[in-house]
């Protein structure tokens, strides 16, 4: 069973819980400051950053795969 397999078998409060475990890499010290400082700018915690860029990134690429079509 693949990753996207198992995910389907998960009720949505298990996708909830698991989505808290999903990790990630800043790969350079200046995007961490960054971060850092948003977050404490905003009074919000890096996931509520990193939830938002991801969200806003992917409206973003739906746009731009529509303007393609």
């Amino acid at each position: 069973m693949d990753e996207r397999e198992f995910r389907r078998t998960l009720s949505k409060d298990e996708l909830d819980k698991r989505a808290y475990i999903i990790p990630f890499k800043v790969y350079d010290f200046a995007t961490l400051e960054l971060l850092n400082r948003y977050s404490e700018e905003l009074e919000v915690t890096w996931d509520t950053l990193i939830n938002a860029a991801i969200e806003k990134l992917a409206v973003d690429i739906e746009s731009i795969r529509k303007l393609r079509l």
